[in-house]
């Protein structure tokens, strides 16, 4: 049996998602197509990709930059605007510069919502409410930390409404073993597994969540949570948190 000759394109699609680790199911589910059709392209019986998948793809394998366009180009689907000269060269350090300018608290997470990056007035603002946001924590750990839902006037429908978000934002993270790993350690909270076998994943995703804390001397205040996700970068998020009432003024002045 003859082996169907492969193109650029295919191996150039292999060596990436080799390179990043990801077996061809993985790199499905993050470009939202299916393993038979990745399968088809790396093995260039399909050699070129509509446009909307080839920018799935890109996105997917987190490509940016000159990479991401020559990908594109090789695909059959060179873009019509160039982009400056290193721009998105290194997201993730122009994404932590862009964060650390904001005077309020605000937070860089991937899409398992595990923290990448805080500026100053949100370690502030996290360590007045008793607890550190150090890499590595998951701010869903915190919605179930026990000592932290304390904070929330009203918990149940904040951590419902958190639990759907989180389910559509991480929903092309499920074949990861980080993912596996951050559920395995949120099973162990309380009521942790009880509500994700009863919340489905929000239909859109939430460009502004408003949530009430409590906190001595403040009372019960309020605050905006606005959520932005930079461009071609599907696996960083950024979230700042901006007062929603007066008492949310005083606090968010306490943290800067």
């Amino acid at each position: 049996m003859t082996q169907p000759d492969t193109t650029e394109f295919a191996r150039l699609l292999v060596r990436l998602r080799r390179e990043r680790g990801y077996s061809q199911g993985q790199l499905a589910v993050r470009a939202r197509c299916t393993r038979p059709y990745v399968t088809l392209l790396e093995g260039g019986e399909r050699t070129r990709p509509s446009r909307e998948l080839a920018l799935r793809l890109a996105h997917a394998l987190g490509l940016s930059g000159e990479e991401r366009r020559a990908f594109l180009a090789v695909a059959g689907h060179p873009e019509s605007e160039a982009t400056p000269d290193g721009a998105g060269a290194d997201v993730f350090r122009l994404a932590v510069g862009v964060v650390d300018t904001i005077p309020s608290p605000s937070v860089l997470h991937d899409s398992t919502w595990t923290v990448r990056h805080a500026n100053g007035a949100a370690l502030g603002m996290f360590a007045a409410l008793g607890r550190g946001v150090p890499p590595g924590l998951s701010l869903l750990e915190l919605v179930f930390d026990v000592g932290y839902r304390g904070h929330f006037p009203v918990w149940e429908p904040w951590a419902r409404h958190m639990l759907a978000q989180f389910k559509r934002d991480s929903l092309h993270a499920r074949r990861d073993e980080a993912y596996h790993a951050l559920l395995a350690r949120l099973g162990l909270l309380p009521d942790f597994v009880r509500l994700w076998r009863h919340v489905d994943p929000a239909a859109d995703a939430t460009p502004v969540m408003p949530v009430a804390f409590a906190l001595s001397p403040y009372g019960t205040f309020h605050l905006n949570v606005v959520r932005m996700q930079f461009v071609n970068t599907p696996e960083l998020w950024g979230i700042v948190f901006l007062p929603g009432d007066e008492a949310g003024e005083r606090f968010i002045g306490s943290a800067r």
